[in-house]
């Protein structure tokens, strides 16, 4: 088996992208609080913090190398089973699709990477591995 990652590494690594996407959430809110309209400022960032996440954890993770900046930290990265690149559309489905699920089922889908496999039901959905970058 490949050096897969398990459940904590995973995890650290999610936060570390939390927290920068935290911030920069954080700034543009603040960008807007200003307005004239205090809903129309909600829902302008919302929106733009919904279209920054998508972009964050799909295309660029699709185009680095299945990294994203906290995985790249703490040395990990999503590959397909056979190790290989992840396409764009299937990164979508293990982000977007996949990880609402594993959200919806209580974080169960998440915890699934503490067994003996270390795949999340996410990475069972989008046929991907999370495993150490060389």
């Amino acid at each position: 088996m490949e050096n897969r990652a398990g459940f904590w590494i995973r995890f650290v690594a999610l936060i570390i992208d939390s927290l920068i996407l935290g911030v920069i959430q954080f700034i543009i809110s603040m960008l807007f609080v200003g307005l004239d309209d205090p809903e129309a400022g909600t829902m302008v960032t919302s929106v733009i913090s919904l279209v920054l996440t998508i972009v964050y954890f799909v295309w660029f993770q699709a185009k680095n190398n299945g990294q994203t900046f906290g995985k790249k930290l703490t040395g990990i990265r999503v590959a397909n089973v056979d190790g290989s690149r992840v396409s764009m559309g299937m990164m979508a489905l293990r982000e977007l699709i996949g990880k609402m699920i594993s959200t919806l089922i209580l974080f169960i889908g998440y915890l699934m990477a503490a067994g003996k496999s270390k795949r999340a039901l996410h990475d069972y959905i989008a046929k991907t591995i999370v495993i150490r970058a060389e």
